[in-house]
């Protein structure tokens, strides 16, 4: 603030100006910002038909959670029993 320790900087922070008046400076300095100026941020259009994924894409994700996508549901009470006595034989 003052530039290099010499006899004038000494002068002008004990003398002509109080350290008071210098530590109020540095604190002001430090909280608010006199440069700041509010903009808009900016948000950039989404291409919504880049976000749509394929079905291996689909596929990776579920299987990083143990899941698949490719089980079909079962469509009759026939398929329903052979897939739970399968399951029990199992174990």
């Amino acid at each position: 603030m003052y530039g290099n320790y010499c006899w004038w900087s000494w002068f002008r922070y004990f003398y002509l100006d109080s350290c008071n008046l210098v530590t109020m400076i540095l604190v002001d300095k430090g909280y608010y910002d006199y440069d700041f100026e509010k903009t808009e941020a900016y948000v950039p259009p989404v291409n919504w038909d880049d976000t749509i994924k394929t079905d291996e894409e689909v596929n990776g994700i579920l299987a990083m959670f143990g899941m698949s996508a490719k089980r079909g549901k079962p469509e009759t009470d026939e398929e329903i029993q052979s897939y739970i006595l399968k399951q029990m034989e199992e174990q």
